[in-house]
């Protein structure tokens, strides 16, 4: 790690209060930071960037109550390599992942119930000689916990969050499973509880009944809702004694399009009367899809509700005067499981999906909320991208020393 990357531009702390360093020694405790990035949505996806069909009272609060970017990019147009370059400070023609490589064991598969799944799952890793965010603020006293989507290593290799300065983990090592909403197993770990290694946890109310088809609807553990749990439940432990560190990956709005049955899709099921149905794709796990705009939509009003949540317990364990909270996405709007970000972004702001390097593809939300630093209710159009972050975060944790591989 280059100290002198903290030297760069700064978009959050440059932009929050002026003298960061001045702040750390005002306040005793280093500021905490909690870092929510979803999946696959567009920049036009949320209320205060003009959404006019999806709900979000939440994230628009958010963004009332802080700075909302309008020239924030992501690190790369997909998943995998946009991580890196916010885990890793580098941009994509530097780091290690530069693709969604999956890496799986077919031949040695491992049965769930009747469902035939991989023993190996994972992503390209991250260079286990390259520092990444977690192993920095680890090593300068925060706590740190990620729930959602790794993506930066397969299963037994160098690079999974037990071994890359993460607490505490609950979620998808590999985001090809992360395609189920409803899995056979996801993946767990926490150190103060003894853990020696990352371990799958199967989910006993979903294996009874098959990946694809019909019978799938009748699973009940939805993978979502797990994930938000178990983050609320670390946020809740998390007290004034010692800063933390958040990464909260959660996967919604990427398909497959699906939820619990619940009110959400029922509200949005009458307001669009004229909706559209998918037939699914096996090989991807997209199970069919009826009532797709619903479905979206109520996935992204679901998110906002986890992230109401997120705020709602800062405030009560009065945390938020001194926990920055980042709101994105890893990149643009997707078009898969049967997904229409053509109907969603119908005025045409920007160009482009997922995958694609116009702006549509790579310019993304992003909210920042830290009360009493961060000014409210600001517009901000400064220029920067994921690999910005690592030297933003660093700089306002006080970060001065990294580790060495």
């Amino acid at each position: 790690m280059n100290p002198n990357l903290t030297k760069t531009l700064l978009p959050i702390a440059a932009l929050a209060c002026g003298q960061v360093n001045a702040m750390v020694q005002k306040h005793q405790q280093r500021p905490n930071i909690i870092y929510i990035m979803c999946d696959d949505m567009g920049y036009g996806d949320l209320g205060c960037y003009g959404q006019q069909y999806i709900l979000t009272p939440n994230i628009d609060r958010m963004a009332k109550e802080g700075m909302r970017f309008t020239q924030a990019y992501a690190g790369a147009p997909v998943s995998a390599p946009s991580r890196a370059c916010f885990m890793t400070g580098q941009h994509s023609g530097h780091t290690e992942v530069r693709g969604n490589k999956e890496y799986w064991a077919p031949s040695k598969p491992i049965y769930y119930g009747k469902n035939r799944d991989f023993s190996v799952v994972g992503q390209h890793p991250y260079d286990p000689e390259h520092v990444i965010l977690p192993e920095i603020m680890k090593d300068n006293g925060y706590r740190t916990g990620m729930f959602g989507k790794w993506a930066g290593g397969y299963e037994g290799s160098k690079s999974t969050p037990d071994k890359r300065g993460v607490d505490e983990f609950y979620g998808y090592i590999c985001q090809f499973q992360a395609h189920l909403y409803y899995p056979n197993f996801l993946n767990e770990y926490s150190r103060e509880r003894g853990d020696s290694a990352v371990k799958r946890v199967v989910m006993q109310n979903n294996i009874d009944y098959p990946m694809f088809g019909e019978q799938y609807a009748q699973r009940k553990d939805y993978s979502a809702d797990l994930i938000h749990q178990h983050a609320l439940n670390w946020l809740k432990r998390q007290n004034k004694e010692k800063p933390f560190f958040g990464i909260f990956t959660y996967t919604l709005p990427h398909a497959e399009l699906t939820q619990p049955n619940d009110s959400l899709v029922a509200f949005y099921k009458k307001k669009f009367f004229e909706d559209k149905t998918w037939g699914g794709q096996e090989g991807s796990r997209y199970n069919a899809v009826e009532h797709t705009h619903a479905q979206f939509a109520a996935m992204i009003t679901r998110l906002d509700a986890y992230v109401g949540e997120i705020l709602r317990t800062l405030d009560e364990q009065g945390l938020a005067e001194n926990t920055l909270v980042i709101f994105t996405s890893d990149n643009g709007p997707h078009e898969e499981g049967g997904a229409d970000p053509t109907f969603f972004n119908r005025d045409g702001k920007l160009r482009g999906l997922k995958r694609q390097c116009y702006e549509g593809g790579i310019r993304i939300p992003f909210i920042a909320r830290w009360k009493g630093r961060v000014k409210e209710g600001v517009t901000n159009d400064l220029p920067f991208a994921f690999y910005d972050l690592m030297p933003t975060f660093c700089d306002v944790a006080g970060v001065r020393n990294f580790p060495k591989r």
